[in-house]
Formats: structure tokens, sequence, C-alpha cells
């Protein structure tokens, strides 16, 4: 078990961390803490994890919750694995807690996702780290965005051909490590020579993104790992969009 929920032998109580009484009328997001939601996921709690979520998303735009307070829990949970501090089951046990937490989490869907402009996010032939997809179809949604979320492994003539059949504004791509580094190259190639009636933008997450060297020379519009960040692109493309009349202003609809 992990430590905020390992039970006191003497008292038979459980030891939990101490609450700063001036913390008192604040919202669990701001007392929620990385070790505090890590240990959730790694008991596979999602109920919980996704309140403890939920509560942060109260007080912070969900860029920086995923940002700060999920992104610090998962790279604790990925520490303490390759410590030895937890198991396989653990890491395994907290990915399926945040899927679930984070279908829970989605912004609501209606009919103005549907006259927003469209994003597809995939990651690239043989990437199976997906979770960043997630957090990235939940900001561009809460934003207007449409999107389609392809998942992991999108081989790059298939990803073309659905991306020439929905004709996108925008196409995220996720790739964790340099060995995905040819395939980076293959997606892109691919998507740049789809026939479109307009340039698609090209993003590239995950840790490969950081790897100046192994993207050099593409021909990606953003790259970077801060969803912040990405948020920021994705709203000056969609301002521009609208001014083009590619796209149908939030408010316009009805």
């Amino acid at each position: 078990m992990v430590q905020s929920r390992t039970m006191d032998t003497e008292r038979g109580a459980p030891s939990l961390p101490p609450i700063d009484p001036s913390a008192a009328g604040a919202g669990a997001g701001s007392a929620m803490t990385p070790e505090l939601l890590a240990g959730l996921l790694a008991d596979g709690d999602d109920e919980l994890a996704a309140w403890a979520l939920a509560n942060a998303l109260e007080q912070l735009p969900r860029e920086q919750v995923y940002d700060g307070l999920l992104r610090d829990a998962m790279a604790l949970i990925g520490a303490r694995w390759r410590d030895g501090t937890w198991g396989i089951a653990e890491e395994h046990a907290a990915t399926q807690a945040l899927t679930r937490a984070l279908d829970r989490l989605a912004p609501p869907r209606g009919p103005l996702l549907r006259v927003g402009p469209v994003a597809l996010v995939a990651g690239v032939r043989d990437e199976r780290h997906t979770m960043g997809l997630v957090c990235l179809a939940h900001v561009l949604e809460e934003a207007g965005w449409s999107v389609v979320n392809l998942g992991g492994d999108e081989p790059a003539d298939d990803l073309a051909r659905f991306v020439a059949q929905m004709q996108p504004a925008l196409v995220g791509l996720t790739a964790s490590n340099p060995e995905r580094a040819g395939a980076v190259v293959e997606a892109v190639t691919a998507l740049r020579a789809v026939p479109l009636a307009r340039p698609i933008a090209i993003m590239l997450g995950g840790r490969l993104a950081t790897d100046a060297e192994a993207v050099a020379g593409l021909a990606i519009d953003w790259t970077g790992t801060s969803l912040v960040e990405a948020a920021d692109f994705a709203q000056r493309l969609a301002e521009r969009l609208t001014a083009e009349g590619d796209v149908v202003a939030p408010g316009e609809v009805f």
C-alpha cells in the first residue's frame, strides 16, 4: 500500500499527512499534492482521483492542472517504478485508473463542437503512450475544437488517408522516445503530401518533441510538451481561422 494509506500499527489509524489549518475552506484541489494523487492512482482509485482533479479544475484552467498536478503525479509514479518502490502492478493500476478518471473529466460535448475547427490527434507508428493525446483532446475540446482521437500506433499512410477525408485544420502527433523519430518523419511527410483545401497545422508532443536534433528540418508548426503552450498555439490558430471565415465563432450558431 502507498504511504498515504498505511496504518499506524500503534494507534490503528491511517497515517495521513498533516493538514494546514490555513487551508481550511479551500477546495480539495488546492490541498491535493502530486504525492497524494499518485497514491490514489497507484491504488487504482479512479473515483477519488477524478474527484480531486475535478476540484482542481474548479480553481485552475484545465491545461494548467494537467501540466502541473497531473504531470507531476505521473512523473512520481514513473520514478517510484524505476527505483523499485512500486512494481509494474502499481504502474499499470495507475495508468488504468487515470484512463477512467480522465473519461469522467472529459469536457461536455454539444452541438457547438460540431461547427468548431476540426483537430485530429494520434500517436505515430509504434507509439502506444496515448495519455497525452487524451489530455490534449480535452484541452482542445474545452476551447471549442471538434476533436477526433485516433489513439496510438497510427501508420503514416492510413493517417494521411484519414486526414484527406476529414480535412482537419490541426493535427497533433505524439512520440515518446528517439526510436520513434523515423515514424515521425513518415507521418509528417505523408501529411504534407495530402491534397487539402487549406494547409494544416501540425503539432508534435511527447518526449521526442524536446529533441531538437530529431525534429530539425521537419515541417512541424509547433513542438513541445506543455499543454499551456499547446493551448495558446491552438487558440491563435482558431482565431486566425475564424477571421478568415473558415469556421463559425462560438456564439454565432444560435
